[in-house]
């Protein structure tokens, strides 16, 4: 099966820790964006330790979904890891909270891409603008996936937005250490247990894990890193601790920069009021002196936007990709993860997301938003932790390229004390979420709710297979929406031979028939008569008059033929080449046809391929060298007519 933007990419290029860090910077950096202020709200001058304790959740979060995915060898996270370790069911309630989540983390971004262009446009915040560019970039990340644009994108690209986004905070780091070093301030307004109270502590480490939002998209680099289990475990290990440092670091700096203080209602920072839509141009508009405070700005606002439109754009490839695995495992209806025709991607999973998206965005609310997050986090974090704990006992033998560490035996098998402490601590913050954060209580449960009804419903009620067992959807079925083929623009190159009048006739009985069978389109079929210019003539040069006639009369008797189909539009073209192969194919990338058909030209009267002085590779008695050429460079289906004997 083709699946352009579904399929396993590349291996991934080697060179150790610093790619590996550079990449979960594009994966999970971003989010410090938008979640900066929504923590330090509540955390306050604790939240540069708040970063650090759930950082400590993250790595052996990180450490668990790297066992499983090098293990399995395919995406899906949690939701693969409880395929494997439970069934379906539990597979399903993974999968649908991280759709979930990945709504939230678009969600977010297109949110703050309008606050974060500040120093460019000037303060959009309760404007209009603020909507229209959410649904600009709404739009824009959308139409990327339905093209397809996403799977060609270039990895390099990802690399030196990653890197430029990863030496801008670093940047900002350094630069605040200077002029704005006050650790003094850090706790100035801190009482143990009261400000901030116990309970704001746990709810804003919990909001906190949104600064891992990418914990699923990294986790998914593991089947492509092509190291041994030493370099594996050495490169995780030492490279992950990095990521909240950073994030700390960057924390204690925007609280110096702008400290807490005692306000109305008690303590509180600006980073979680005024800022809290862009913390990290709030605090680069505290420095000073104000020129560096302005070239900063200037630097963050254009390298923040950029990544939050990437992220978002990457986060809706990832929609794409778990939509067509819930749809495959008939998890979803498999409608909704059709692919469609022209470019191979589930369209109309993309569409309803986007819409969900913009709907999410338009709230407005970050802190809520993050709350919800976090209920999705949370749980399907957990069912990682037990899944690949229940699969070291379960499948004790299988190859495992990378193990959690800190093992301890028990019950005849080594356990990993990461995945259990992870375990327990991700579902401790799954009960804080429930009885702390109301809106994600009941909106993450509501959701919950729905998805498990809906699955419910189309497994027993129409599907009728069973709840908790694996049933997979035929791939193909989910390639081509309907079994015809999409032929209305056709490319008929001529060669001025007898077999033309049965190419053309061909060729016009298909657009014909694709013309009945769509109304609101019409067919087009382009004749093609391409003249082979030798390399001692220049291209340009007249043609000889017997040339120039044959042209004429071989495209005259073509479009006669092709008028015969009333309802289709003829086109002819006449052009010169130098290769009779390479001009069909480029005219076919030209139009952007859906199909070719041609008569196969005889083959080279030498046999035996090139070594005994043939034109290329052996090929079937009826293809020659230029059919030979556009069958293996074609941009589209091509149909041969062989010639008479």
């Amino acid at each position: 099966m083709k699946l352009k933007d579904v399929k396993i990419p590349e291996k991934a290029p080697q060179s150790g820790a610093l790619w590996l860090l550079i990449v979960t910077y594009a994966a999970v950096g971003f989010s410090i964006y938008f979640a900066l202020g929504v923590v330090a709200k509540r955390g306050l001058g604790l939240t540069p330790l708040i970063f650090v304790a759930t950082g400590l959740l993250f790595v052996i979060t990180i450490f668990t979904y790297f066992e499983g995915s090098a293990m399995l060898r395919e995406r899906g996270g949690s939701s693969s890891f409880a395929r494997h370790a439970f069934n379906e069911l539990v597979a399903f309630v993974a999968g649908w909270v991280i759709l979930l989540d990945y709504l939230i983390v678009i969600a977010l971004a297109v949110l703050s891409v309008p606050h974060y262009l500040r120093p460019i446009t000037g303060d959009l915040g309760g404007t209009i603008w603020v909507p229209i560019v959410i649904a600009a970039v709404v739009l824009y990340i959308t139409i990327l996936n339905t093209l397809d644009i996403p799977a060609r994108r270039r990895p390099r690209f990802l690399l030196v937005l990653a890197g430029a986004d990863l030496l801008t905070q670093l940047l900002v780091v350094a630069v605040g250490a200077f002029v704005v070093m006050d650790p003094e301030s850090l706790t100035r307004h801190v009482e143990l247990f009261s400000s901030p109270a116990l309970k704001d502590v746990v709810y804003a480490a919990v909001l906190a894990m949104l600064a891992y939002a990418g914990i699923e998209a990294v986790s998914n680099l593991a089947p492509d890193l092509d190291l041994n289990p030493r370099q594996f475990t050495r490169v995780v290990t030492r490279t992950f601790w990095i990521v909240p440092l950073l994030y700390a670091a960057m924390a204690a700096v925007a609280l110096m920069a702008l400290p807490v203080f005692i306000g109305p209602n008690g303590p509180e920072t600006e980073l979680g009021t005024t800022y809290i839509e862009a913390p990290v141009l709030g605090v680069v508009e505290a420095f000073r002196p104000d020129w560096l405070s302005n070239l900063l700005q200037w630097l963050v606002a254009i390298v923040a936007a950029g990544t939050l439109i990437w992220a978002a754009n990457t986060a809706m490839l990832g929609v794409a990709r778990h939509t067509y695995t819930l749809a495959v495992n008939r998890q979803i209806p498999s409608w909704i993860g059709q692919l469609g025709r022209r470019y191979e991607v589930p369209y109309k999973a993309i569409i309803i997301c986007a819409i969900a998206v913009f709907g999410l965005a338009l709230i407005g609310d970050f802190e809520m938003l993050a709350g919800i997050y976090a209920f999705g986090a949370t749980l399907a974090i957990t069912i990682a932790h037990l899944s690949v704990l229940k699969l070291r006992r379960t499948m004790p033998d299988s190859e495992r390229p990378f193990r959690a560490p800190l093992n301890f035996g028990f019950g005849g098998v080594q356990r990993p004390l990461t995945a259990v402490i992870g375990a327990l601590l991700s579902s401790l913050a799954l009960v804080s979420v429930l009885l702390f954060h109301d809106s994600a209580r009941w909106v993450g449960l509501g959701w919950l709710a729905i998805g498990l009804v809906g699955y419910v419903v189309y497994r027993r009620v129409i599907e009728q297979v069973s709840l908790t067992r694996q049933v997979t959807v035929d791939a193909h079925a989910l390639t081509r929406p309907r079994v015809s083929i999409d032929f209305h623009n056709i490319l008929v190159p001529i060669f001025g031979t007898a077999l033309d009048d049965d190419i053309v006739s061909t060729a016009g009985r298909m657009a014909a028939e694709e013309d009945d069978q769509a109304e609101e389109t019409h067919s087009v079929l382009t004749i093609l008569y391409l003249i082979e210019i030798p390399l001692k003539r220049g291209i340009k040069d007249p043609l000889p008059e017997e040339v120039a006639d044959e042209a004429q009369r071989a495209t005259n008797r073509a479009r006669e033929v092709a008028d015969e189909y009333g309802d289709v539009e003829v086109r002819v073209e006449i052009g010169r080449v130098r290769r009779l192969g390479t001009g069909i194919v480029f005219a076919a990338r030209r139009l952007n046809a859906d199909a070719i058909v041609m008569g196969a030209e005889p083959p080279s009267p030498i046999r035996g391929g090139a070594r005994l002085g043939g034109i290329g590779d052996y090929r079937p008695e009826e293809i020659g060298p230029v059919t030979a050429y556009v069958l293996k460079r074609s941009p589209c289906r091509v149909l041969l007519t062989a010639p008479g004997s």
